[in-house]
C-alpha cells in the first residue's frame, strides 16, 4: 500500500510540474511578444522604428534602422508567437500552431 502511495504522489507531482511548464513558456512567449512587438503588431512597431531613426534610410540610420524593422518583422510574427505558445502545449497538440495562426489572423493580432 506504501508502495502505491508513492507512486501515486510521484504521478501528481510530476503532473503539477507539467503544468507549471507549460505555463511558463506560454508565459515567455506573451510576454515576450508584448515586449519585442512595440505596438502589438507590425504596422506600429514599424512605425516606431521609423520615428525613432527616421523614415527615410541614409548612410547613418541604415544599420539601426534595418535592424529595428527586422526586430519587427520577428517579433510581431503570430507564426513565431504560435510556435512558441506551442512548445508548451502538453496534450492534443497536433493542430494546435495553425488554429493558433488561423484565429490570431483572423482577430488582427500582429497587424
Amino acid at each position: 500500500m506504501t508502495r502505491f502511495l508513492v507512486i501515486l504522489f510521484a504521478f501528481a507531482v510530476f503532473g503539477l510540474i507539467s503544468c507549471d511548464h507549460q505555463r511558463d513558456v506560454q508565459g515567455n512567449a506573451i510576454s515576450s511578444y508584448v515586449a519585442n512587438c512595440v505596438g502589438g503588431g507590425y504596422t506600429a512597431c514599424k512605425h516606431s522604428c521609423e520615428n525613432k531613426y527616421g523614415s527615410t534610410v541614409d548612410p547613418d540610420n541604415v544599420a539601426l534602422l534595418n535592424t529595428c524593422i527586422s526586430g519587427c518583422a520577428t517579433s510581431c510574427s503570430i507564426a513565431t508567437f504560435c510556435a512558441q505558445m506551442q512548445q508548451g502545449c502538453k496534450s492534443n497538440c497536433k493542430s494546435y500552431l495553425n488554429e493558433c495562426v488561423l484565429i490570431l489572423g483572423l482577430s488582427g493580432v500582429g497587424q
